[in-house]
C-alpha cells in the first residue's frame, strides 16, 4: 500500500510546486500591470525603478552629474526610455522637468552606452509627454548645467521664485543670501 503512494507522492509535489509558480506568475504580472497603471508607464520592460525600491545612482564623471530617473523603460526596439513621474498637473510639460528629464537621458546613455531618443513624463492626469533628445535639447541641457556651474562657482545663485515653502526644502536655502525666510 505505501509503494502506490510513493510513486505518486514525487508526481502530486511537482504538481503543487507548478501550481505554485503560476499563482506567483499570475500575481507579479497583476503587481506590474498595477504598477503601470497607477504611474501610466508606457509599454515596455522596466528595467530601473526608483519609486518601488531605491535604484542605484547612475553619474556622468564627464559631467559631474548624478541622479535617479523614476524608471527605466527597455521598448520594443530594445532602446532604453527614461520615464520621470510628476505628482503635479500640466498641461504642457514644464522647462525644468523636461531639463531633467535630458539630463536623465545623458545620464543613462553614459552608463548604459546606448543612444536614447527620447524620453517620458507623465503629470498626475497620466498623460504621458514624450520629448524628444535631439541636439537642440541636449545643448539647452548642457548651456544650463554650464550655467549651474558657474553660479556655484561664483556663489551668485538668485532664487528664481517668490515660495517660502520652496526656499524651505532647498537644499542650498542655508547659504542663499536671497531665501524667504
Amino acid at each position: 500500500m505505501d509503494e502506490p503512494l510513493n510513486s505518486i507522492l514525487p508526481a502530486l509535489m511537482l504538481l503543487a510546486l507548478a501550481l505554485s509558480f503560476f499563482y506567483l506568475s499570475r500575481v507579479t504580472s497583476s503587481s506590474a500591470r498595477s504598477m503601470r497603471q497607477k504611474n501610466g508607464i508606457p509599454q515596455g520592460q522596466v528595467i530601473y525603478s526608483d519609486l518601488d525600491r531605491p535604484a542605484r545612482v547612475l553619474y556622468s564623471p564627464s559631467m559631474a552629474l548624478s541622479g535617479k530617473p523614476d524608471y527605466i523603460v527597455r521598448d520594443e526596439e530594445g532602446r532604453l526610455i527614461p520615464v520621470e513621474i510628476k505628482s503635479g498637473r500640466a498641461k504642457v510639460p514644464h522647462r525644468g522637468h523636461i531639463l531633467q528629464l535630458a539630463a536623465y537621458c545623458l545620464l543613462i546613455e553614459e552608463n548604459y552606452h546606448m543612444d536614447v531618443p527620447y524620453g517620458i513624463i507623465v503629470y498626475s492626469d497620466k498623460v504621458q509627454h514624450k520629448i524628444e533628445f535631439d541636439e537642440l535639447l541636449r545643448s539647452d541641457l548642457l548651456r544650463t548645467l554650464k550655467e549651474m556651474k558657474s553660479a556655484l562657482k561664483s556663489h551668485s545663485l538668485q532664487r528664481g521664485h517668490s515660495q517660502r515653502q520652496k526656499c524651505r526644502s532647498c537644499s542650498f536655502s542655508q547659504s542663499c543670501k536671497s531665501r524667504l525666510d
